[in-house]
């Protein structure tokens, strides 16, 4: 028996090189999208962080410096506290102060030493104004008023006014009575109410 070969018929059947071509492509991209999303750490893969709020921390707020001077009584029986503060663009100093002359003035002026310890306050040195200053030491915090019970509440911002090197813990802050600023002298009596040492605050304000 005799077969005949039929050329076309062998053909068609055969597969075609270019379906070959196309279906080993296909199957290299399958495999290749499988064992990326299973060897992935991403976590953009994971479905249930596709809606979910960040979970990062929030930075941490910055440190605002900070000072305090607790006022003691300099032959009187005044008591407050004064907190100065640097911000972006100026410096703010509160005053509380109890204990004084009702009705009167009070002047409250930085000083170089970080020192009260002497009866008239003549250890604080002398007046000090901070960097940026645009007035003198004596007249860097607008006057306070006393109110008739005899408390005074001031808060100032200084533009433009720095603590300078090491901040205020250096230095101190002396409450005189009045307008006129007169030199310290040892022994000498003045018009000194109070005064107080700077220390790191412990809270902000």
């Amino acid at each position: 028996m005799r077969f005949a070969y039929d050329a076309g018929r062998a053909m068609a059947c055969a597969p075609r090189p270019s379906m070959i071509h196309v279906r080993s492509i296909l199957a290299l991209l399958g495999f290749a999208m499988l064992v990326g999303a299973c060897s992935t750490t991403t976590s953009s893969w994971d479905p249930r962080r596709w809606f979910s709020k960040d979970e990062s921390p929030p930075p941490a707020p910055r440190e605002v410096p900070g000072a305090e001077a607790r006022l003691r009584g300099i032959g009187s029986a005044a008591t407050g506290m004064v907190r100065v503060r640097e911000t972006a663009d100026y410096l703010l100093v509160q005053v509380e102060l109890g204990g004084v002359s009702p009705g009167v003035t009070y002047r409250v002026v930085f000083h170089d030493t970080a020192n009260c310890s002497s009866p008239n306050a003549f250890s604080a040195g002398a007046p000090w104004a901070a960097p940026g200053a645009r007035s003198s030491a004596t007249q860097l915090i607008p006057l306070m008023n006393a109110s008739t019970e005899g408390r005074g509440e001031l808060v100032a911002r200084l533009r433009g006014v720095r603590m300078g090197d090491g901040g205020m813990v250096n230095r101190s802050v002396v409450i005189y009575e009045g307008t006129a600023i007169e030199p310290l002298k040892p022994s000498v009596p003045n018009n000194v109410v109070a005064c107080g040492v700077f220390v790191k605050a412990t809270s902000l304000f």
